[in-house]
């Protein structure tokens, strides 16, 4: 095979594993709590399950990959250095319950150190902190994590019950924080 070749083969293949990520994602976000199945995925894809893993370590890697692929997303869509744009995302977050399950499913999986969601999540949550650090203001440290901790437990109770209202929550949760007073 020549060099040229294999370039060719190399592109396709990350051609094919992005098609199966946007695929994945889209189905995801129009699923309910349970979320697609690998083989619906499969299909949508026009491949087996077998032709999906082909391009992932493993389904687990997969699952990483979807959530990856949605915070790349999100990113580009609203502007996550504006209270707005934030929440903008976790209004958006709220119609795509599948993905939620996904998120808090791999959130218990990262527990284990040798799970593929570990890293991930550690790379989120420190991004994320850093992220919501600046949209606070210095000396609110404690008030970021209380806020993402908020978060998290609210798409856990929203999972249980569509009628948690996530955004006013979180919101109302931000104004006490914001409002207490001194920094952290």
């Amino acid at each position: 095979m020549t060099t040229r070749s294999r370039r060719s083969q190399y592109a396709k293949g990350v051609a094919r594993r992005a098609e199966i990520l946007r695929v994945a994602l889209n189905a995801y976000q129009s699923s309910g709590r349970q979320g697609p199945t690998l083989r619906s995925i499969a299909q949508a894809a026009g491949l087996t399950e077998a032709g999906v893993l082909h391009y992932f370590d493993s389904k687990d890697a997969l699952l990483v990959a979807i959530l990856e692929e949605r915070d790349r997303t999100y990113a580009e869509t609203y502007d996550l250095t504006t209270l707005d744009g934030v929440w903008g995302v976790v209004a958006h977050t709220v119609q795509t319950p599948g993905l939620v399950k996904l998120f808090v499913d791999m959130s218990a999986a990262a527990a284990d150190p040798r799970h593929p969601a570990h890293a991930f999540m550690l790379q989120r949550s420190e991004a994320l902190n850093e992220r919501t650090r600046k949209l606070l203001g210095a000396g609110r440290a404690a008030q970021a994590r209380v806020l993402i901790a908020a978060l998290e437990g609210l798409q856990i109770q929203w999972l249980r019950d569509p009628s948690v209202d996530v955004v006013g929550d979180l919101k109302a949760l931000h104004r006490a924080l914001t409002d207490a007073g001194a920094p952290a």
